[in-house]
């Protein structure tokens, strides 16, 4: 009896969400003992989806309230905790099972999860972290506050000043954010409309025009961002908000969508300043120092940053920051310093954070041909790049020649081929070799690439255009006899587009 008095409920709202609500509802099997789903007006099939996983189904009305739909939800729980999720959100499979060994700490009233909201289609395109309240004591004292980015800290502390709030390792994978989720359901138009709507009954709440500045930067208004971060920044007691942080950041972000660097820079430092621990803001004065030429100013921050590595939990980041980001940052500043060993050395590091990145790759490659130094691209890459097996060798070559060096790509494989003495091995990577000897790359990744004019017609009308371009400051750069007469057109060769497998 006693451990069912320990059991989890999951309090949802939703309206219209087919597509997503069994990836949730599956996550929380084994974790939540009761479902409680509020629906506000779905035409789909969400109900039927949300009845199949046993969940108490309330309808009710949209009234542009957040925190009404969630106290509705509440308010029916019989748990002893309360666990609340979006249907485009997942609890992680690994870390899910710490949920409940968290509830059993009598002393606990809160628990912060780790939100990883994907940016891209996949999860290597990219992905900010950030703690949130998602998991409370049910308690007829908390309820939730706000029409919007509704929160339930406040009646936390109301009912107990000395509650103790508890940052976890749990995550939860948030889909919301992908560019395809938010357009289908109109999130931007929606948030903006109830952000609004909160402003002008409470002009001076600052954690509103922080949320509408969010929003604006989503909107790509950047000009309207930066005031409302900056309003924000003038609130009383702005450096004890938990989010101050992020105004900081956003403030800088806003600045460089301006364009204006040096501001930027100055955002960040100050931001620095005050939370010297937050990585992001090390990693920003690196990019807007070297988007200024201040090249040695861009590395000492980058330096810096790395040596941090990836910010505290209790701050919202991007994922790879302070770790493969700013090594591969760092790695084209040494491109634009023209510094070969230190691009290399760089990128390399990218990949021993997160060996799947292949943009590394391919800017090392094209470094190497833009130096006019391609026939030693095999060797480096042989040296510096561990392949476990036959398909990451032919997708290291698949890159070689997708970066117009498949005279490299060819070397690499036969050098590959007489390395591993394995026979199947060996006879794979010739055979590959020799076909692409005969010009056939159909047997390796981004066939479609081949960096060679010749293969342009596979892509784009408008690369027929970089490709003369190309060619043009190829000959033009090998005519040059001084240092710096190459060097400055190899930049201007670095610069230009190319398939670099983002």
């Amino acid at each position: 009896m006693a451990e069912q008095q320990k059991r989890i409920s999951l309090c949802m709202i939703v309206k219209n969400e087919e597509k997503y609500l069994s990836g949730c509802l599956n996550s929380v099997q084994g974790i939540a003992d009761e479902i409680i789903i509020v629906d506000t007006g779905s035409t789909d099939e969400t109900i039927a989806i949300a009845k199949r996983y046993g969940a108490v189904v309330i309808q009710s009305e949209w009234e542009h309230d957040f925190a009404k739909a969630r106290n509705r939800g509440v308010e029916r729980a019989s748990g002893e905790w309360i666990l609340f999720l979006d249907a485009d959100e997942q609890l992680d499979e690994a870390t899910k099972p710490q949920l409940l060994e968290y509830v059993r700490h009598a002393d606990m009233s809160a628990l912060l999860l780790q939100i990883r909201n994907q940016i891209g289609p996949e999860h290597d395109q990219g992905s900010t972290i950030h703690p949130v309240l998602r998991m409370f004591r049910n308690d007829p004292g908390h309820r939730f506050e706000g029409r919007i980015h509704e929160q339930i800290s406040f009646s936390i502390l109301r009912t107990n000043p000395s509650a103790r709030f508890h940052l976890t390792d749990v995550i939860i994978h948030h889909y919301g954010y992908r560019t395809q989720v938010v357009a289908e359901k109109n999130k931007l138009q929606r948030n903006m409309e109830l952000l609004e709507l909160v402003l002008a009954e409470e002009p001076d709440n600052t954690f509103h025009r922080y949320n509408i500045g969010v929003e604006y930067l989503r909107n790509n208004r950047a000009a309207d961002a930066l005031e409302a971060f900056r309003i924000a920044k003038r609130s009383a007691g702005f450096e004890q908000l938990s989010y101050a942080h992020l105004v900081f950041k956003y403030e800088s972000l806003s600045l460089q969508l301006l364009g204006r660097w040096d501001e930027a820079g100055a955002a960040a430092r100050e931001g620095a300043s005050i939370f010297p621990d937050y990585t992001d803001l090390q990693h920003y004065m690196a990019f807007c120092s070297a988007c200024t030429g201040q090249y040695k100013a861009a590395m000492e921050a980058s330096e810096k940053a790395l040596e941090m590595g990836a910010a505290p939990a209790r701050y919202h980041t991007e994922d790879g920051v302070g770790t493969y980001r700013t090594a591969y940052l760092q790695g084209r500043i040494y491109e634009a310093m023209h510094d070969e060993q230190g691009l290399i050395q760089s990128y390399i590091t990218t990949l021993r954070h997160k060996p799947s990145l292949l943009p590394p790759l391919f800017r090392i490659c094209k470094y190497m041909r833009t130096a006019g130094r391609e026939g030693q691209l095999a060797a480096l890459m042989a040296r510096w790049i561990s392949c476990p097996d036959e398909a990451a060798m032919l997708k290291l070559a698949g890159v070689m020649v997708a970066s117009g060096c498949p005279d490299s790509a060819i070397a690499y494989l036969e050098w590959q081929a007489e390395l591993y003495k394995e026979p199947v091995l060996s006879r794979s990577l010739t055979a590959h070799a020799s076909a692409m000897r005969d010009g056939d790359y159909s047997g390796l990744p981004f066939a479609g690439h081949r960096g060679r004019e010749e293969a342009e017609d596979m892509l784009s009308p408008s690369i027929h255009w970089r490709v003369r371009a190309e060619h043009y400051l190829e000959q033009a750069q090998r005519m040059k006899g001084k240092t710096i007469e190459k060097q400055s057109i190899q930049a201007v060769r670095l610069l230009l587009p190319g398939f670099e497998g983002w």
